[in-house]
């Protein structure tokens, strides 16, 4: 039976309807990626605070999670430190042996092993030692640490231990299995990573450590922030280290944040200037003017990674600018609070946020504003740690909320795995004494002092590191960098009123 031209125009109908959903999604895509090219692009007249030139004695140490990080981000910062009579020392936390595609590229084979990960993260550690003696490093600064690329999140969550330590899935490796290493056999767990990093700061004294800044997009640029910090910050600490510990200064340096940075390409005359999402929020940004010959040795040194080169030269000679840009944050310390913690009572508006996270910095993030985070308060209230996250719009049942906190005792001591809490709203059950309450935009946390101290073996914490991510289904929407805080004191029963579930509580994964 033939159709007819009004069953045709049914059918028309539908198959738009059907369409509708992915032309807008695309069409909102496009516009959000050509709306934060021109803004990143107009930001790039900002004039930032002009960083002071290294001084004579200047000890510069440079943590790169990856090999080629240490050159986008302070390429210029170790040629001026060296010029002027410093010293540089480079230590890289993985050897980038996670990289599949370049892998692929060197062995021209689809199905690679975990040797050929291995092989390649020789190449690359040859690579880096070609690059930094270039610009002036000497080889016994240059430390190549072993550590699972693509790990570091995995093991600051649920690996702390070397009883337990993780495995990669690249290299089938969970210890350190590269000749050149600092410590041969490092198995990949979170307390051997901060031992390695407290053992080479106490070895070089550094004045100054550079490294990726919390709110990269790589995660292993977050977690070689929170290992590095957590080290210094447990020297600080320590009656053996502090005094010298204290004086070193700890600032960030940006290599991944979304098309950043724009334009791409070769544009040595142009200045490097933060993205706009982060501009404007808890990092104290400055610049280091480069030299224009400075800038010229640090494109070559970019462009001697071949292995990265291959797959992404025109983003990574976007680093070869007129300037660098690096950022301070600021210290955080909580400390006990009167008064109701319950969401949007007045007592939050006292506190300032631990953590500012950007806002409709990716097109997952600009559609799904319930799932957006802006900020996240700590305070301790009664005989409990609370936490507070705030997102863009109200929270919604769509989602999945997460919090971790990892604490630290004086001595280090952490537990195998993060307290990892998951809050999904209507679903009514809790573990370990874990309240939530949920009111409009906020998410109110509330963990027992007694599951904090079991964390830490039982000893008073003084430090935590604390994220936030959320997801639809097992869709990443939005995540936090970790920062650390310190705790300025104990819980103490300042309001005997227990915080209570607003409308449902959670569990945890």
């Amino acid at each position: 039976m033939p159709i007819t031209s009004r069953v045709r125009s049914i059918i028309r109908a539908i198959l738009l309807l059907c369409a509708l959903p992915g032309i807008y999604e695309a069409g909102a895509s496009i516009a959000f990626v050509l709306r934060e090219r021109k803004a990143n692009a107009d930001f790039a007249a900002l004039r930032l605070p002009v960083e002071p030139a290294p001084f004579r004695g200047e000890r510069l140490l440079v943590i790169a999670p990856h090999c080629d990080d240490e050159t986008l981000g302070c390429g210029g910062l170790m040629q001026q430190t060296l010029r002027d009579g410093g010293d540089v020392e480079v230590a890289f936390l993985t050897n980038g042996d996670a990289f599949r595609t370049a892998v692929e590229c060197m062995t021209h084979r689809v199905n690679v092993t975990p040797s050929d990960f291995i092989r390649f993260a020789d190449l690359r550690q040859r690579e880096s030692t070609r690059v930094l003696e270039y610009l002036g490093v000497k080889p016994s600064h240059i430390l190549f640490l072993g550590y699972p690329d693509q790990g570091s999140m995995n093991i600051w969550h649920y690996h702390w231990l070397s009883s337990s330590p993780f495995t990669s899935p690249y290299t089938r490796c969970s210890a350190s299995p590269y000749a050149v290493c600092y410590h041969p056999g490092a198995p990949y767990s979170g307390e051997s990573i901060v031992s390695d990093l407290q053992q080479v700061i106490r070895q070089y004294r550094p004045t100054l450590i550079t490294v990726t800044h919390p709110s990269d997009d790589h995660v292993d640029h977050v977690g070689a922030e929170a290992f590095t910090h957590t080290a210094l910050d447990l020297l600080r600490l320590s009656p053996a280290d502090s005094g010298w510990a204290n004086r070193i200064k700890l600032q960030y340096y940006l290599v991944h944040h979304g098309d950043w940075p724009i334009p791409q390409g070769i544009y040595t005359k142009l200045p490097l200037t933060p993205p706009r999402p982060l501009a404007y929020l808890d990092t104290h940004w400055i610049e280091l003017p480069l030299t224009h010959a400075q800038v010229l040795k640090k494109l070559h040194a970019i462009n001697m990674y071949h292995s990265q080169t291959a797959m992404m030269g025109r983003f990574l000679d976007s680093f070869a600018r007129s300037t660098e840009i690096f950022g301070t944050l600021d210290k955080q310390t909580i400390g006990s609070v009167g008064g109701s913690l319950n969401p949007g009572s007045q007592s939050w508006s006292t506190l300032s946020p631990v953590l500012l996270n950007p806002l409709r910095d990716g097109i997952m993030r600009a559609l799904n504003g319930d799932a957006n985070i802006s900020a996240v308060y700590m305070a301790l209230h009664a005989d409990s740690l609370v936490v507070m996250v705030k997102y863009r719009d109200n929270i919604s049942a769509h989602y999945h909320y997460y919090v971790t906190l990892r604490p630290f005792s004086r001595e280090g001591q952490s537990s195998m795995s993060a307290i990892n809490l998951l809050y999904t709203p209507g679903v009514a059950h809790a573990a370990d004494g874990v309240v939530f309450q949920q009111r409009g935009q906020s998410l109110v946390v509330r963990i027992p002092w007694s599951l904090v101290l079991k964390h830490t073996m039982g000893s008073a914490p003084v430090l935590a590191g604390i994220s936030a991510s959320t997801t639809i289904g097992n869709v990443l929407v939005d995540k936090t960098g970790i920062r650390l805080v310190h705790f300025g004191a104990e819980p103490s029963r300042v309001n005997g009123a227990q915080i209570t579930a607003y409308n449902a509580t959670g569990r945890r994964f």
